[in-house]
């Protein structure tokens, strides 16, 4: 039941402030409740026992004053059930019961209403360290609470800074601080751990002059599967299977120098850098091992054998069989792990941005994969495959539809063409790629020409926009090359800033859309569910406002970015709004991108379709404080932009 929507029946009753409180230990374990509260979770036992022996339980019925505006505050409140009011000023003189007679009189206390308390809420903390309340809380259903005397909060407070410093912080890092409970419990060492905490095997070098046999017997000695070789002033890798491709593929000498053989532009990392990132890594450039380096020292090989027992998950392995797949159907056979390499990750705390980035690096490896088992050398090598909409930007993690190009070279041409691409699509559908409502796929030939064509597009999109070519132009906007020659994308991306130049209004009309949908969040600070479902759509009312606010100023300032993380820093660097307003900007599109992430998972393991629904009810608490602040932070977002790109001037 919403308080705000459905007063009690019959009026408010009035009792005193006080309430009827007995011992908290009658109701619930007041030590346990405690320790799962931010930012109570941060204390000690023994001060947690000190605080729960110090609470009561006070029972209040609908229509009881709290406190007042203008008192000094004699308790910390916990909710246990029930429901409070804040209310800007004081309650009505005439008492609550007198304030709900009527319609409109009901409407103007409703209006005075600042913030609704439920379950686990705490207040008021800010009335407490001040010394005097600014507004007043009022039971709104029936309510039990916990109550703990000023001093013995305030002697906390005083004892212990880290618990004093979580009301001091900026909204931003109190959106961090409030997850640190929960991150530490559920990160583990997969994310924190630094290369160097993993075995590196001992760097082995060989000079450019030894022999392929001296090189495979110093490999041998070593117990390793790749030496380094010293080359005049160059260092290179050679590996086992570069000396096997020599001798028994090649048929080379023996006795030939292994300088030839070895690869010298060396992909490495740091030793102080995260293991999470080496994977990342070895997934984009399909290697097996990195060099680890700091400045000209090298400190040894990381082998991918080593990081993958260390992280005990396969992503890596996917990025192996994708490469070596030489069918569609062993390349069906990687794709179905996908969504176990996400669950697996997401439940081992990985933060939702390094998934996003893994799951992409996948997911290109994937189309690129195909496209070369489909398209003969000639056609890829005159076209640019190209992933549009949330693949572009790196932010797709499940498999929820296509969004693909091809860019032909001009005067190139291919006979057959639609058969390649209409396959494309196909096996991607059969990958588990559900096609794309809008049929943005390479199969439509509309999104599957040349050089030529995309730029005369390009100018009925910006010259003529209608609402479907803004929709177009964004989605292509975030374009990014998968496969063939990227140049192509390249010459149509500078005829569109050339064009843009051109015609200024456009950025406006484009940004317009940042404010198509309403927040889910009520004027009291409830959510707001969709008709006919107990879910809303994270989506439309969180996630897309402030991706295309951000495309729509990345596009007004050119950035090369297509990530909505790195175009949000990029702006923050050209000093367009506070540092602190762009990072509470990435907290927010972290944790709505998060939700969505599990609410998917959570469907898909109950046999249901995926979509951008979920229900605020299976939140935890933390979760559904953490959706409405972010809510929150959407709102002022949509409200830089509307004065930004002078929105409200625009019908």
């Amino acid at each position: 039941m919403n308080p705000l929507r459905n007063p009690p029946k019959g009026g408010f009753l009035l009792t005193q402030p006080d309430g009827i409180a007995v011992a908290a230990s009658d109701y619930l374990d007041q030590k346990t409740f405690l320790a799962h509260l931010p930012p109570f979770s941060q204390l000690p036992e023994p001060e947690l026992e000190r605080l729960a022996k110090e609470m009561t339980v006070g029972h209040y019925r609908a229509g009881e004053v709290l406190l007042k505006a203008g008192e000094r505050p004699a308790h910390l409140f916990i909710l246990i059930d029930g429901s409070v009011w804040e209310i800007d000023g004081d309650p009505p003189a005439s008492g609550l019961a007198e304030s709900v007679k009527s319609p409109e009189q009901s409407e103007r206390l409703l209006m005075c209403v600042t913030s609704l308390y439920m379950a686990e809420d705490i207040f008021d903390t800010r009335a407490l360290l001040e010394g005097i309340s600014k507004h007043s809380f009022v039971v709104a259903e029936p309510a039990r609470c916990f109550r703990l005397p000023r001093e013995i909060f305030l002697q906390t407070v005083r004892n212990y800074p880290p618990f004093a410093h979580f009301y001091d912080l900026k909204f931003s890092q109190r959106l961090a601080a409030r997850q640190d409970a929960e991150d530490l419990r559920e990160l583990s060492a997969f994310t924190i751990t630094k290369i160097s905490d993993v075995y590196l095997h001992p760097p082995t070098y060989v000079t450019g002059d030894t022999s392929i046999h001296q090189t495979a017997m110093a490999m041998k000695a070593n117990k390793t599967n790749s030496v380094l070789v010293r080359h005049g002033d160059e260092i290179g890798i050679v590996t086992a299977t570069d000396l096997r491709e020599a001798g028994i593929i090649q048929r080379r000498s023996l006795d030939a120098p292994v300088a030839t053989l070895a690869t010298y532009e060396l992909i490495g990392m740091g030793p102080d850098d995260f293991l999470f990132n080496a994977l990342l890594r070895m997934t984009r450039h399909n290697i097996n091992r990195l060099v680890i380096s700091e400045g000209s020292t090298i400190h040894g090989i990381l082998e991918q054998i080593d990081l993958l027992s260390y992280l005990s998950n396969h992503s890596h392995l996917i990025g192996v069989q994708i490469e070596r797949a030489s069918t569609k159907e062993e390349l069906q056979w990687a794709s179905r792990d996908l969504v176990n390499v996400i669950r697996d990750l997401h439940h081992k705390g990985v933060k939702i941005r390094y998934i996003m980035q893994l799951v992409s690096e996948l997911n290109k490896q994937m189309l690129r994969k195909l496209f070369e088992l489909l398209a003969p050398p000639e056609l890829v090598e005159n076209s640019c495959l190209l992933v549009l909409g949330s693949e572009g930007r790196e932010e797709q993690v499940m498999k929820t539809d296509q969004d693909n190009a091809l860019i032909l070279r001009d005067d190139f041409s291919y006979p057959d063409l639609e058969r390649i691409t209409s396959e494309f699509t196909a096996s991607l559908i059969d990958f588990g790629y559900p096609p794309c409502p809008g049929n943005i796929m390479v199969s439509n030939p509309y999104w599957a020409k040349s050089v030529a064509a995309f730029k005369k597009e390009l100018f009925e999109w910006i010259v003529h926009p209608t609402h479907e070519y803004f929709m177009q132009f964004a989605i292509f906007y975030d374009a990014k090359a998968v496969a063939g020659d990227e140049n192509l994308l390249r010459h149509v991306k500078d005829r569109m800033h050339r064009l843009l130049g051109d015609h200024r209004s456009f950025y406006s009309q484009f940004a317009k859309a940042t404010l198509a949908f309403e927040t889910p969040l009520s004027f009291f600070t409830n959510f707001v569910l969709e008709k006919n479902r107990d879910e809303l759509d994270i989506k439309k009312g969180g996630i897309f406002p402030i991706v295309h606010g951000v495309r729509s100023l990345a596009l007004e300032y050119r950035l090369p970015q297509t990530n909505t993380i790195e175009r949000i820093t990029a702006l923050g660097q050209r000093n367009l709004f506070q540092p602190s307003f762009g990072t509470e900007l990435i907290e927010a599109f972290t944790f709505m991108s998060t939700l969505r992430t599990k609410a998917g998972l959570q469907k898909i393991e109950r046999g249901l379709p995926q979509d951008n629904y979920l229900n605020p009810k299976e939140l935890n608490k933390l979760e559904r404080e953490l959706l409405r602040d972010s809510f929150k932070i959407v709102n002022e977002f949509k409200k830089f932009a509307t004065y930004h790109f002078k929105l409200g001037m625009i019908s």
